[in-house]
């Protein structure tokens, strides 16, 4: 990203914490900033996750409600989990495969809300015979059974979530696919134009890479209902319980922040403005950025979370399934129970 785009009075601030920090206690250490300082706000770049944080803070919606933020790229995933529940960051967005276990070992911290949906679509090499509508995975992912799949990690949310669909689709995903790490867009897309894997998953932000002539699409599913990812969340903004209990103003309104910032995205008029700025966080052409919005749109959420939804990212988060943290006690409802506006 270029930290150019951020407000030139917002200092950068890396988070230095590790995995540790999720053996802290019940609440963690005390909040490192009282009421109405600054709120450092964790944004991974290079994927669309946290679009609307940047939005957000470049739009002017959280000088609107009087929160006074820092954008803070932490390095990797899980530096961001630690570092919330450790205080290092105000806000951070958390995934339900981090946030579930934190919770689960004794870290005390809280979703305020939803981010955004599934962003993955599955690809294939071009002339592989795909039987079915991709957008109705049931029908296609059968077509790719023996094939070798990249993913990001081995382990990693890709495999996972490729598996459920897999499994929807009747095949074994232990015996009837075969997943290969690939790394990250620019590595995994030259694996798969080496032909080192025969299927691969894609995002629109790897259109510019990778055009829609050189694959055949095995799904179609962002942003579509009726699918075994169109209940995923990529990740909830998440609080530690002292920040919340010491800082409940700035929480709330941290929160109005976002709920503006949603609205803001889905008016169509503001589409040229969101494609700018996807194109700044995930570091693509502005061309590009304003495809990938366009992709995308529909995958963003409100920041409502209800129970039924947070039960849903169960099979989503692990496997074998994890169990499910307490939605009372895990979920901040003032936030994320409806519009606070």
């Amino acid at each position: 990203m270029n930290t150019q785009s951020f407000r030139t009075s917002k200092t950068m601030f890396i988070a230095a914490t590790t995995v540790a920090a999720f053996t802290l206690g019940a609440c963690g250490s005390d909040a490192a900033s009282a009421e109405g300082s600054v709120m450092r706000i964790g944004v991974t770049q290079g994927v669309p996750t946290d679009l609307l944080t940047v939005v957000a803070e470049n739009e002017g919606f959280f000088d609107k409600h009087g929160v006074n933020v820092e954008l803070n790229p932490p390095a990797l995933t899980n530096a961001v989990a630690a570092a919330v529940i450790s205080n290092d960051l105000t806000v951070g967005s958390m995934v339900p495969a981090m946030l579930w276990p934190a919770i689960e070992k004794g870290a005390c911290v809280k979703a305020l809300g939803s981010l955004v949906g599934n962003t993955m679509d599955v690809i294939a090499q071009p002339g592989t015979e795909i039987a079915g509508d991709p957008t109705d995975p049931d029908t296609t992912m059968a077509s790719i059974k023996g094939k070798t799949i990249g993913v990001t990690a081995r382990g990693a949310g890709m495999e996972l979530w490729i598996s459920q669909m897999a499994q929807e689709a009747g095949m074994d995903p232990a015996k009837d696919i075969t997943f290969v790490g690939v790394g990250a867009p620019a590595t995994a897309i030259a694996a798969f134009k080496a032909k080192q894997v025969d299927v691969l998953y894609y995002g629109p932000t790897m259109a510019s890479q990778l055009s829609e002539s050189e694959f055949v699409r095995v799904t179609d599913i962002i942003g579509k209902p009726g699918n075994a990812l169109s209940g995923l969340n990529h990740g909830y903004p998440t609080a530690s319980c002292s920040t919340i209990a010491e800082r409940p103003n700035d929480v709330m309104n941290y929160c109005k922040a976002m709920w503006d910032t949603y609205d803001f995205s889905q008016d169509p008029q503001n589409a040229a403005v969101m494609g700018k700025w996807m194109a700044e966080l995930t570091g693509v052409a502005p061309e590009a950025g304003t495809a990938a919005w366009e992709a995308l749109k529909d995958a963003y959420l409100p920041m409502t979370i209800t129970k039924e939804s947070w039960k849903e990212q169960a099979p989503l988060a692990g496997s074998p399934a994890p169990t499910v943290p307490d939605f009372a006690s895990s979920v901040y409802e003032p936030c994320a129970g409806g519009d606070p506006r």
